[in-house]
């Protein structure tokens, strides 16, 4: 047997909650954020919060924890015993994203169409997978504006496990580049690009702010990151746009999307676009030419 502690938190403090998790003794740590598609028969996630389940390998270490996080008013539940190294798997499934892309974990080897892009996403990575709505916002209007303008190059600013970045270098992208803080992240964001067969280099992976990134400004940049971050940002994302060049964002939920384009207006930048899907927003703006 093995025991479940079950914590619901705002979103902004999951990954925090996780790593406390873990010092106090947990063997595994699943997020569960809104906007992420959940398995079938999960419990909904109440409105604006996150869950974390902790799973623990006996009763007394669970119950330590709980007594260390007594806020949360969590009391450990007794699960069967299962082989997690293959049982998780049955919870990741192919997802087919934009007119092209076809998401799927690296166990899943089934041939795609010739229609179809095929990115593989380790699951176990902890800077996004593509199950949340705004990563697959970001993703399909990447899909969209690659197809629409072949070759362009392309700026993912906070790339996180780098799948905006390896979509677009897969979807025919010229040059790619991606930047992170987090060097952590970007080791993961390297290593998925392998996992996906592109050679080192084809994507630019840089532990630097936009307004250090070298070269050119690009025709695609797209930021799939938190508002305040976005706002904070924007003289430097903005800079970085091409003339008749693409700005796509997100990581916004949607009463977030004015204040978004209102910072990005303010660096000389129209916007051409949103789409909503379910809370979560994406907000496409364009330099004029």
């Amino acid at each position: 047997m093995s025991f479940l502690l079950v914590l619901v938190a705002p979103p902004d403090e999951l990954e925090i909650l996780a790593a406390d998790l873990f010092d106090l003794g947990a063997a595994g740590v699943e997020l569960q954020e809104p906007g992420q598609l959940l398995m079938p028969g999960t419990a909904p996630l109440p409105s604006g919060l996150g869950r974390c389940l902790a799973h623990f390998t006996d009763r007394e270490t669970a119950v330590a924890a709980a007594a260390e996080l007594p806020r949360f008013d969590a009391v450990p539940v007794e699960v069967p015993e299962e082989d997690w190294s293959v049982a998780w798997r049955a919870h990741h499934k192919p997802m087919r994203i934009g007119p092209r892309v076809l998401v799927h974990p690296p166990w899943d080897t089934a041939e795609a169409s010739r229609a179809q892009v095929r990115v593989a996403i380790d699951p176990g990575m902890a800077f996004g997978t593509g199950s949340h709505a705004t990563t697959a916002l970001c993703l399909e209007r990447l899909d969209e504006l690659l197809a629409e303008r072949p070759g362009a190059d392309v700026l993912d600013i906070g790339t996180g496990s780098g799948i905006l970045a390896i979509g677009a270098a897969l979807l025919g992208a010229g040059r790619v580049c991606a930047t992170e803080n987090d060097p952590i992240a970007l080791e993961a964001a390297r290593g998925g690009a392998a996992l996906n067969g592109l050679a080192e280099g084809r994507i630019e992976l840089l532990l630097v702010e936009p307004d250090h990134v070298p070269g050119a400004p690009f025709g695609i940049v797209v930021a799939n990151i938190l508002l305040n971050t976005l706002v904070e940002l924007a003289p430097a994302i903005a800079a970085r746009v091409a003339r008749g060049g693409r700005l796509v964002l997100s990581g916004l939920l949607a009463d977030q999307g004015d204040e978004a384009e209102a910072a990005y207006r303010a660096q000389g930048l129209r916007t051409v676009g949103r789409k909503q899907r379910e809370e979560w927003i994406r907000v496409e703006l364009e330099r004029p030419a």
